[in-house]
């Protein structure tokens, strides 16, 4: 019988990003669901393209700065449906 047998270097990588991407969901504070869920089509080759890029940052300052930017993208957005809503009850 045949079987494959699990390839731990690829397991490894794995469990690797996936820290990665849970250290990312958490400084933004959001789950990593996040990142794969869409409102016009598919995106997971923008999310590696983002995990990637986050990689190659190495000093802590400028993950920092990133991190910062994310955050007011996403604090930006949550105000927009706030409003959105409010204008729709209206």
């Amino acid at each position: 019988m045949d079987m494959k047998t699990p390839d731990m270097l690829g397991s490894v990588a794995l469990s690797r990003t996936l820290g990665k991407l849970e250290d990312v969901a958490a400084a933004l504070g959001c789950s990593t669901g996040l990142f794969f869920e869409t409102s016009d089509g598919p995106s997971t080759g923008q999310t590696a393209q983002l995990l990637q890029m986050w990689l190659v940052i190495r000093s802590p300052e400028d993950r920092q700065l990133v991190l910062a930017c994310v955050r007011e993208i996403l604090k930006v957005q949550s105000e927009n449906i706030v409003r959105r809503q409010t204008t729709e009850y209206l």
